[in-house]
């Protein structure tokens, strides 16, 4: 038998390098004394699921089939919550692995071993769920004491000890910098973002050293530094909260379970200042009159960068587009690319008529069609019936071993031979029976229907999404459009 052991512990200390040792000493231990043989250790110091490795080596090298049991010591090292351990046990015992759990005489080759699993993984939720719960009370007392508790302090500051404190680089004078510029009403949030990006600033991330941070100030990182109060001095925490235990998502909590310390470190913005920027924005909201999109809207690129173009709509003169990078970012990144939403929409109609007009007998080719589409219907009938025929046939086949195996003809291993020989015919066979109903319920579109949408004096957003696959546009005008159809 070779076995393959998982050792853990959750956090990254170096004290408990000798838990590692002892899980691994142990695991050996009971290897040794029931004759087997050591296949691989894996072993991490890693609490988030994800993030886990060696895990994922294991459940990988498991499903390949490399080793023929997994010896852990605990079940709550191998994870902890029921989603975890509800799910990838029984994976590894449906393909032939066997799992032991020694603290929990846990062994899949024993009868009991579902119900143990089923309890164990609901006591350890429990516990994750505990200490979930006493970590955020400790992290809002803490709040409630004037502690900052974040991984990184916010943009203009430093954090020592526990507190907050101006940063001694640039970066306090950046804030105040893109305070005045917004209140001076000449720029908005984006084009202050632009500017920062072309003088060279640092990002907030590149500022607190993440992994592959962007070298690019958005919108949304000058609107987190008008809009935060920890600018005027405040202490604002348990604003967000992860959504489920075991989740990397983040839900925003109600104004009622905020933690306020007013004061509670040194600003670097006045309270008059933060305030008129909050009016300010607040004037410049911009309500969404229609959640639709617009004629071309993911459908129209830059053919030089590869962005979307941006609709510009205007109470005067005509709807057109323009570069989505030239928008954001402007002429240092990309050109205009402009273009008019009307000039495309006869392009296209103009491009509809030529197929039209010149390639086809639409009355003849309608015949053709016809007759063409009632041949294919009739022989993806037949295919379908003859599959629906073979299907039945296998799900006997399949009921006739089970009952040799019950009734003893058959040992085990020759049944899960012929279900296994069974199961992939009928798994193949109902692939092609879905493809083929689908492709006989779903109508192509074909150069009469053309015909009839040319018809139309203008485009409507429907006509255009079954028409065309992608439009890109050159500086000079020209214009490449993709059509979901050939000619």
């Amino acid at each position: 038998m070779h076995v393959a052991t998982y050792v853990r512990v959750s956090t990254v200390f170096e004290e408990q390098d000798s838990s590692l040792i002892n899980q691994e000493e142990g695991l050996n231990d009971y290897i040794r004394k029931n004759g087997w043989v050591l296949f691989d250790t894996y072993s991490e110091r890693q609490s988030s699921f994800k993030k886990r490795i060696e895990f994922q080596r294991l459940v990988k090298d498991a499903m390949a089939k490399k080793f023929h049991v997994i010896l852990v010591k605990s079940l709550s090292r191998f994870g902890r919550s029921i989603g975890e351990l509800n799910t990838i046990v029984p994976q590894l015992v449906e393909k032939g692995l066997r799992f032991i759990a020694l603290s929990e005489g846990i062994d899949t080759e024993n009868p009991d071993w579902q119900s143990k699993l089923a309890m164990y993984s609901m006591v350890y939720q429990m516990s994750s769920q505990t200490t979930s719960d006493w970590i955020r009370m400790a992290e809002r007392a803490r709040a409630k004491r004037g502690e900052f508790t974040g991984s990184f302090a916010p943009y203009g500051y430093k954090k020592v000890g526990k507190q907050l404190l101006p940063a001694d680089d640039d970066t306090p004078k950046v804030v105040k910098r893109i305070f005045d510029l917004y209140l001076g009403g000449k720029m908005g949030m984006q084009a202050i973002a632009n500017l920062l990006t072309d003088e060279g600033i640092p990002s907030p991330a590149q500022s607190q050293g993440r992994k592959n941070a962007s070298p690019y100030w958005h919108l949304s990182s000058v609107k987190i530094i008008l809009t935060n109060p920890v600018y005027v001095g405040d202490l604002v925490a348990q604003r967000q909260h992860v959504s489920a235990l075991g989740s990397t998502k983040r839900r925003r909590t109600s104004k009622e379970e905020h933690v306020v310390i007013r004061d509670n470190h040194p600003a670097l913005i006045s309270r008059e200042q933060f305030q008129a920027v909050q009016n300010l924005l607040q004037r410049r909201s911009i309500r969404k009159v229609s959640g639709k999109p617009n004629l071309f809207s993911y459908l129209l690129y830059c053919a030089d960068c590869g962005r979307g173009m941006y609709c510009c709509k205007r109470p005067y003169g005509n709807t057109h587009y323009i570069c989505g990078t030239y928008q954001k970012r402007g002429a240092h990144h990309c050109s205009r690319h402009s273009i008019r939403e009307t000039y495309l929409e006869q392009l296209i109609l103009s491009d509809l008529r030529k197929f039209v007009g010149e390639r086809v007998n639409t009355e003849q080719l309608a015949d053709d069609i016809h007759r063409e589409a009632q041949s294919e219907d009739k022989r993806i009938g037949k295919e379908i019936e003859a599959l629906k025929k073979k299907i039945e046939k296998l799900e006997r086949r399949k009921n006739n071993a089970e009952d040799k195996w019950l009734d003893g003809e058959w040992d085990k291993e020759r049944y899960h031979e012929a279900l296994e020989r069974v199961e992939k015919e009928l798994l193949q066979a109902r692939q092609r029976l879905g493809k083929l109903e689908k492709t006989r319920d779903t109508q192509k579109l074909s150069l009469p229907d053309i015909a009839k949408l040319t018809k139309f004096d203008r485009l409507d957003r429907e006509l255009v999404l079954l028409l065309v696959k992608r439009i890109e546009v050159q500086e000079n005008g020209k214009v490449t459009i993709i059509y979901n159809f050939t000619v």
